[in-house]
Formats: structure tokens, sequence, C-alpha cells
């Protein structure tokens, strides 16, 4: 029986710079406190906002913990957008079928797709079961396994064989190939002995032979809370979540750049602009220029028709280098897509996953954030990635006020050494150094407290940056010295009333 794994990152679990006695200055929760203040009945909607509000071209500054643990050093451009700046009712949404369409029609065009998603249990599947319990059981009998080290007992084993051997009968044979057209349809999620736990609609596609190309929508699954399948060997569960998501992929030898740029671990990121010549570096290996690039990327929009809700937030040529000893042979073009509400963006949330305001368990409900990608080579998008897409709602503010600058860098210069540095282990490092390079005013999602997928579009700076640290691990067992090193938005404040803004909770 196939059952769905479901693989979730757990970054509570990762080790971190201890909490500092001194409290966050999170957002509590009183949006209506929020949006109340906001309000002024003398915004000017085409006032200059740098003028208006005193936001220099950058911020400088040193701070360091007080433990000395996180030495934080501030260079970074603050990017304002043409104003005024909305507060905006969302929605998570779901992947709509015209969208779906314009998507297959630019990314697959006339290649011809597979359906890959099974929602019948096939012979071929319970061969594969059978297959498995019957090698199990030999072993269990021959003594070569003993039942306590065996996952299931000989009696278990019997059962489970008798069960799969009364299913057989009835099970379809598989193997037969449907050809896909873009259209969505139901696909059921199949949870332990339950192959119809729920379902969703969506599309798994797969081309056969060169280039091997694979398009996939999966919308949100219509389960309401989260379903736990407990069994003697474990659990597998479908957590509740927004986190409806397309992904579209042709095979290259390039996807190596795709997986370290979206890392920020060790990928050589270089920032491009639309007039820029090929970075020196990638030289040998890019033909195509930043300028083609962007063109590409501005028929991708325009044939998908998404111009007018997504435009380009940051563009970067990546190595494919997954070390920081390993030099890089391949590059590609990597490209962040944000909404824009009015002409002004969304800020990106790079590897902010989503947020979860019930607890801190795996199965929480989530609403993750929106995000859009495309990586792309000399023979165009290879990779392209977009989820949790939004329905934007009605304005609440169409001019917010904001908090003269002074008072965000005041905020900025407490908290920025007070943030965690992820995986840091002061055992095993002594300090932790924290470069912020860019600070963005723009758009954040918060979430309603106790509302999975309803929230707003809030004015914030986010400032955005690298922690790294060095590693030196010697005992026993082991001796080596390493640097690790975390491109991440470290902190976000509202610009309107000044809170933290903790992306975790979602608010």
């Amino acid at each position: 029986m196939k059952r769905l794994l479901v693989l979730l990152l757990c970054l509570a679990m990762l080790a971190c710079v201890p909490t500092p006695e001194e409290e966050f200055v999170v957002n509590k929760g009183n949006q209506s406190e929020m949006i109340e203040a906001s309000r002024s009945e003398d915004a000017a909607p085409d006032a200059d906002l740098r003028l208006l509000y005193h936001i220099p071209e950058r911020m400088t500054g040193s701070y360091t913990s007080a433990d000395g643990v996180i030495r934080v050093n501030v260079d970074a451009e603050i990017v304002v957008p043409r104003g005024p700046l909305p507060i905006v009712r969302v929605y998570a949404a779901e992947f709509e079928q015209p969208d779906v369409t314009a998507l297959w029609n630019a990314l697959v065009g006339d290649a011809v797709l597979y359906d890959s998603w099974e929602n019948e249990e096939t012979k071929d599947d319970i061969e594969t079961e059978l297959k498995q319990y019957n090698e199990m059981l030999d072993r269990l009998q021959s003594g070569e396994l003993s039942e306590s080290d065996s996952m299931y007992s000989i009696d278990e084993l019997n059962e489970m064989i008798a069960e799969l051997m009364e299913r057989y009968s009835s099970a379809p044979d598989g193997g037969e190939k449907t050809v896909e057209t873009g259209i969505l349809h139901k696909q059921y999620l199949p949870l332990g002995d339950n192959k119809k736990a729920a379902s969703r609609m969506g599309i798994s596609a797969h081309s056969e032979g060169d280039p091997w190309i694979t398009f996939r929508v999966e919308n949100d699954s219509d389960n309401a809370e989260a379903l736990i399948y407990r069994e003697k060997d474990g659990w597998s569960g479908i957590p509740a979540r927004r986190s409806a998501r397309f992904h579209y992929n042709r095979s290259s030898e390039k996807s190596d750049c795709y997986l370290a740029a979206y890392a920020c671990d060790y990928a050589e990121l270089v920032p491009v602009d639309r007039d820029d010549p090929i970075p020196e570096a990638a030289a040998g290996d890019l033909r195509m220029t930043p300028q083609e690039a962007y063109a590409e990327v501005d028929r991708f929009l325009s044939a998908t028709g998404l111009s007018d809700r997504f435009a380009v937030s940051r563009a970067v040529v990546a190595g494919d280098t997954q070390s920081p000893d390993t030099p890089c042979e391949k590059f590609a073009y990597y490209f962040e897509l944000s909404r824009r509400i009015g002409g002004v963006p969304v800020n990106r949330a790079l590897l902010s996953t989503g947020s979860s305001q019930m607890n801190e368990d795996d199965y929480a409900p989530t609403w993750t954030y929106e995000q859009f990608f495309l990586v792309l080579d000399e023979d165009g998008i290879f990779i392209a990635e977009w989820k949790a897409p939004l329905t934007v709602g009605e304005p609440i503010n169409d001019n917010a006020k904001l908090l003269d600058f002074a008072e965000i860098e005041k905020t900025a210069a407490r908290m920025l050494p007070m943030t965690e540095v992820r995986n840091f282990d002061p055992n095993t490092s002594e300090y932790a150094e924290r470069n912020i390079d860019r600070i963005e005013l723009g758009l954040w999602r918060i979430a309603e407290q106790n509302e999975l997928g309803k929230g707003m579009l809030v004015p914030v700076y986010c400032f955005y940056g690298t922690d790294s640290f060095t590693r030196t691990v010697k005992d026993a067992y082991h001796d080596f010295t390493e640097t690790s090193c975390l491109s991440r938005i470290v902190l976000i404040v509202n610009a309107v009333d000044g809170s933290v803004i903790d992306p975790q909770k979602g608010y």
C-alpha cells in the first residue's frame, strides 16, 4: 500500500542563539488599532515617501548583542517604492483553470505529457508490497531476523499478506498512459489503509524522452483539519494548510544552479540589472545576456496574463556550487517575481515558509507565504514555481500613514542583535556575524488571528542579510572546522506602528 509521506522542514529543532531577556516588540494582534493608526486625513496621495517620512538612501551602523554572540553590521540600501502604500485584505487562493491553462500553453506548448498521478491501487502496487512483506517473512522464518528487531511479527505479516492478496484480484492492471491536456482534475490523496483520505484539484504530468518535462499543480486538499495515520512503524499525515503550488521543470544540466540559488547557502549570487553585461565569472558558460533573460521573463508574464499582477523584484546569476570549497562550473539566471498592488511590491519571502498561529506542531494549520520564481538558461525557462497564490480583496486604507524612519531605526538597532541565528551553537561557535545589506519598504502579508487563509497586506520594512559563523568540532569522533552562511529576512518591522512581525506566527 502506498502511503503519502509528508516531509516538513522542522526549523524549530535547529540550535539557535539563546533568547535574550528582553522580549521582542511583537505585534500582539491588535490589528484594529494598527489600522486606526494608519489613517490620516491630510495624507497626500502623490507625496514622496522618502521625503515625507525622512527615509535616508542608506542605513549604516554596528550593533552587538549583550552577550557579544551576535555582531551586526548594517550597510544597506533602503529601497522605497513610489507611494502611496495601502492596506488591503487578502485571502488564500487556489490555482484556477484560466491561470493553469495560460501556464500550460506558455511552458508546455505542443509537448506531449502523460498523467503521473495514480488514484487507484494497481496490481503493480500490490506486487511491490507483497514482495517486501514476503522477504521480511522469509527472514523471520529462517531466523535471519528476530521478531524483536522486526517491524512486524510473523502473524502480522501473514495477516497483511492475506489482505493484500484479497485486494489483488479486484485491482486494475495499471500501466495505461493518459495524455494530459492541462485541465485540472480531482486527485485523491491516500493515507495509511484509506486510499481516499482526502482529495484536491490538480495536475501531475510528465513527458517521456528528451527533454524530460514535469508540470504539477497541487491545490489545497479538502480536509478541514490534519489527518494523521499511526501504525507500528511510524506515522504519516496530511496537514491542513493553505499552500497551493505550481511547479514546472524542464530537465537540464543546470538544475543544480536552481538548487544552490534557492538554498542561498553557498551559491555565488551576482545581482544583474537589465542592461548589465554577463558577469565575468559566468561568461564562459552563459550565452544569454541579462537583457535577453529579462526579455524572456517579460514575454512569459505577458503570455500568461500575469504582467498586471507580478514584476521582477530581484534577478541574479547563480552558480551551481553546493559547498563553499567547490568552484562553480555552470550558471543560470534566477528571477524572483513579486506581486504588485497598485505598483507597490509585496516583499520577498525568501526562505520564510509560512505562518502557523496555533502551535509549532508539524501538522498545525499553516498558511504559506506567496513565492514566485523562474530559472533560465540559454534555452529559456527551465524552472518555474509559484506557491500560495492570493486573492486580493477590498482596500482598507489606500494611503497608510507611516512612522518616521527614525522610529524604525530605533527598533531595528535594538532587535537586529536579538533575532535568532539558525543552526548556531555556542558550544561550537564563538560568535555569529550578521550583515544587513538591503532594506525594502513594501507590503507584507499578516494573518488574522485564528483564521486560516484570511489576512491583510500591510506596509513593512524588511531587513535582508546574511548570518555567518564558523563551527569547530573536536572530539573523539570529529575534528573539523566549517563556515555556515545563510541569506534570509532577519527582521520585519511594521511601518505603521513599529511592531515586529513574527513570520512564523504570521502577525
